[in-house]
């Protein structure tokens, strides 16, 4: 039982630091698809290989990861902060992709948007947001 409760206790301090990592990460990774992506209709590969990466990135952090721990120690992981933080994360998150949907549809009469490149911005911005905040907030609470 040691054993798992500093198998959690690693785990969670690599999350909180990897967290905001990834999050700049897939901020950084849009920027540089968005402006330099050839978008054109050859574009299937490269959007199918962002659509598993974006899956990805959801998947752990609606989950928060530790999928390959032992159960014991991904039970010890999911407590009552890191809940709440994770919580707070996916509402931020939620919240920085309806304010990047506004404004892209503010943007929209001045330079228009292939729907696909709305979109990837969209879901980078709200994922990207979240996983900054969660991070932070692991990192800020001792998670």
């Amino acid at each position: 039982m040691t054993d798992d409760y500093r198998t959690a206790d690693t785990f969670s301090q690599t999350r909180a630091l990897m967290s905001p990592f990834l999050g700049f990460l897939l901020l950084a990774l849009q920027q540089g698809v968005v402006f330099s992506w050839d978008w054109g209709p050859n574009a299937v590969l490269a959007s199918v290989l962002w659509i598993a990466l974006a899956l990805a990135m959801l998947l752990l952090l609606l989950t928060g990861g530790g999928w390959f721990l032992p159960r014991k120690a991904r039970a010890l992981t999911r407590d009552e902060p890191t809940q709440y933080n994770r919580d707070k994360a996916v509402r931020i998150g939620f919240i920085t992709a309806m304010i990047t949907c506004f404004i892209v549809v503010a943007v929209a009469p001045f330079d228009p948007l292939p729907a696909e490149r709305a979109a990837h911005i969209v879901s980078s911005m709200g994922l990207g947001m979240a996983f900054l905040v969660f991070g932070i907030a692991e990192l800020t609470t001792g998670g």
